[in-house]
């Protein structure tokens, strides 16, 4: 398994392990004083199991043992349990949410070496496994530009980005679709947009659109990427790379030009979803 899905399984643990808490902390008139007290409970007992697989991450990358980051987050978890069995239940359940935070944020701070290309025609299915898992570990940005979106965009690669990163499309309008094909295409993607979008609210989804660019650019946080095809196409026996590029102020500049120059959709300025 390499570096990259070592991490993004991370995150899903971390998912997973504080998930019944977050759900207490989110909702807590949803649960009785017996819930609660077993979702603690389970919580207390899992930790140390968790911690260990914590450290072994952390120091997995042979000859890098990342301390500081290993430090912030067991610091984070052990005084948010030993905090929570002087106080009251609840006490878990306040904190949990900033702790789960702190410690993802920890976790997607450690770098993950990543091949400079890697050929679909060869791998189509790691290249899916790359792309999904960049986008899952990305916890500041994720920016996709690509002409010719399709619905599965979401469901493949966009459902694990974690809450924290904003994610933001530019395609094609819908005034470039030629031909019946294209036209439902592009509504099935915007029905899924639109679900997506009330998921997660004009501050963390920013859909644009633009008739004039030609490049398929990937940017998660500050890892940059041009694509050798539309992702929709991956494995459809067409050739398809996947290059890194390297992260100078120049290829930084072609992300910001790209949203300057493109028309906001749905996004801060276009808090309501178009149909």
């Amino acid at each position: 398994m390499n570096r990259k899905r070592e991490q993004a399984v991370m995150l899903d643990r971390l998912g997973q392990f504080f998930g019944p808490v977050l759900k207490v902390a989110a909702t807590p008139q949803g649960y009785d004083a017996e819930e609660k007290q077993r979702i603690a409970a389970r919580f207390y007992a899992e930790h140390r199991t968790f911690s260990g697989e914590i450290e072994r991450f952390c120091k997995g990358e042979p000859h890098h043992h990342y301390l500081a980051e290993l430090n912030k987050v067991l610091t984070t978890l052990f005084g948010l349990v030993n905090r929570s069995y002087g106080e009251k239940g609840g006490d878990l359940f306040d904190h949990a949410p900033a702790a789960h935070g702190i410690m993802m944020e920890a976790l997607c701070s450690i770098p993950t070496p990543i091949d400079s290309t890697i050929h679909d025609a060869v791998t189509p299915f790691s290249t899916y496994c790359l792309v999904r898992d960049l986008c899952a570990t990305a916890n500041g940005q994720v920016m996709w530009m690509d002409r010719y979106f399709d619905q599965t965009l979401f469901a493949r690669y966009l459902v694990e980005v974690p809450k924290s990163a904003v994610v933001t499309l530019i395609t094609y309008p819908e005034s470039k679709c030629q031909g019946k094909k294209q036209e439902q295409r592009y509504a099935d993607f915007m029905a899924v947009s639109k679900l997506y979008a009330a998921e997660r609210g004009p501050t963390g989804y920013r859909l644009m659109t633009d008739g004039g660019f030609h490049d398929r650019l990937l940017r998660c946080n500050d890892k940059l990427f041009s694509l050798g095809g539309s992702i929709k196409d991956l494995g459809n026996d067409s050739t398809f790379t996947l290059a890194k590029l390297d992260s100078t102020s120049d290829n930084f500049k072609k992300f910001d030009d790209a949203i300057a120059a493109a028309v906001e959709v749905f996004g801060p300025n276009q808090p309501v979803h178009p149909v």
